[in-house]
């Protein structure tokens, strides 16, 4: 692509007739080929992205790599939405394409967006359901929803940690590994 240099094919799909395939690349193009009707791609914008694309990393005490934001492993995070290359998110109607968001009400399908700053000190845009406890601003209302998810996680580590302090560490009432000779 002239003025972005060299790019690279990310992934390619095949229909099982063998009639259509999809690639993406690494510029953020999808290219869709095949035959018959472009129609129903055409009532798609240009630019979708998911909120999510472009949001820094980072790696835990573990090596396991976690969204900065929130602190989430990516996979693990509920579905992103989808927005144009400003970051301004699409109608509903669009946001149903994303699976996990086909059948949520009109409410739950516009972000509600918030400022908050980065470990690096940056601030940035980030919706609101998606921040962290400590990240929490005053003066909104905690999700009830939140809450219990929140008291559950808690009661599940608090049973895990009872958990492994009873497990045995060793030989039990003078018992001991029986040897040979």
């Amino acid at each position: 692509i002239e003025g972005q240099g060299h790019g690279a094919v990310f992934d390619c799909k095949f229909s099982p007739d063998g009639q259509h395939f999809a690639c993406t690349d690494s510029h953020g193009h999808l290219l869709i080929f095949g035959f018959g009707c472009s129609r129903p791609y055409e009532k798609i914008p240009d630019q979708m992205f998911f909120h999510t694309d472009y949001r820094p990393l980072i790696r835990d005490s573990n090596n396991y790599v976690l969204d900065e934001q929130t602190q989430q492993a990516p996979h693990l995070m509920p579905p992103p939405f989808l927005v144009d290359v400003d970051g301004n998110p699409h109608p509903t109607k669009y946001q149903r394409l994303v699976p996990g968001r086909e059948n949520c009400a009109d409410e739950h399908l516009i972000p509600q967006l918030g400022y908050v700053a980065t470990s690096d000190g940056e601030v940035v845009e980030q919706v609101i359901g998606q921040q962290t406890v400590d990240q929490d601003e005053p003066g909104l209302e905690p999700s009830i929803l939140d809450g219990m998810i929140r008291q559950l996680q808690l009661e599940q580590d608090q049973r895990i940690g009872a958990d492994q302090e009873s497990a045995p560490n060793g030989p039990q009432n003078g018992e001991e590994t029986p040897r040979r000779g």
